[in-house]
C-alpha cells in the first residue's frame, strides 16, 4: 500500500503554519472597553468576556470533503459535517453552541446543489440543536472553482466551565467519549 502525504496532495503544513503565525502575528488590536477578549487566539474558539460568561466563535468548512460530495452527488453530508465540525470545536471547550451562519462561495450557483446543502445543514443543525441564523452565498466567478462551504457557530458558557487545555498536564487522563 503506498503512503500519501500532505505534501505530495499539494499541502505545505509547516508553510501553512508559518503563514499562520505570521497572520495571527499581526492582529494586535484588541477592543477596548466592554466584552473583551478572554485568551489568545489559537484555541479551538475565540472566546468574548460578557461577564460571568463568555461568548465563543468557531469557524470550520468541509474542504476537500466537497469534492467527495461532487463525486456522489450528495451534497446533504457536507452540510451536516460543516455544523458537525463547527459545534465540535465548541463540545471541546465544554460551550454550547447555539447559533450558525454558514458561507457559500461558488463559480455557478445549482438550486439542486444548494437545496441539498440546505437540507444538510438543516438536519445539521437538528442534531447539534442550534439555530442556523443567516449566512452568505457568493458568486465568485473567476475566483472559485467549484463550491466551497464553510461556517462559523456561537456558544455560550460560565467561564468556570471553559476548557482551554491549558491545565493539562503529564499524567493526566484524558477520556474520550463516542
Amino acid at each position: 500500500m503506498t503512503e500519501h502525504t500532505y505534501r505530495e496532495a499539494g499541502v505545505d503544513i509547516d508553510l501553512e503554519a508559518r503563514a499562520v503565525r505570521a497572520l495571527v502575528g499581526s492582529l494586535t488590536y484588541r477592543r477596548r472597553g466592554a466584552f473583551p477578549m478572554l485568551g489568545a487566539v489559537g484555541h479551538f474558539a475565540g472566546l468574548i468576556d460578557c461577564g460571568p460568561y463568555a461568548l465563543a466563535l468557531a469557524v470550520d468548512g468541509v474542504g476537500t470533503k466537497m469534492l467527495v460530495a461532487d463525486a456522489l452527488l450528495d451534497w446533504r453530508t457536507v452540510g451536516i459535517d460543516c455544523i458537525a465540525m463547527n459545534v465540535n470545536d465548541l463540545y471541546v471547550m465544554n460551550i454550547e453552541p447555539v447559533a450558525f451562519v454558514d458561507y457559500i462561495a461558488t463559480d455557478s450557483l445549482s438550486i439542486e446543489k444548494m437545496e441539498q446543502l440546505g437540507k444538510g445543514l438543516n438536519e445539521g443543525a437538528r442534531l447539534a440543536n442550534i439555530n442556523i441564523v443567516g449566512g452568505e452565498t457568493a458568486t465568485l466567478c473567476g475566483l472559485v472553482n467549484g463550491l466551497d462551504l464553510a461556517g462559523t457557530c456561537l456558544g455560550i458558557q460560565k467561564k468556570e466551565k471553559i476548557i482551554t487545555g491549558d491545565l493539562i498536564a503529564p499524567g493526566d487522563r484524558i477520556v474520550g467519549v463516542p
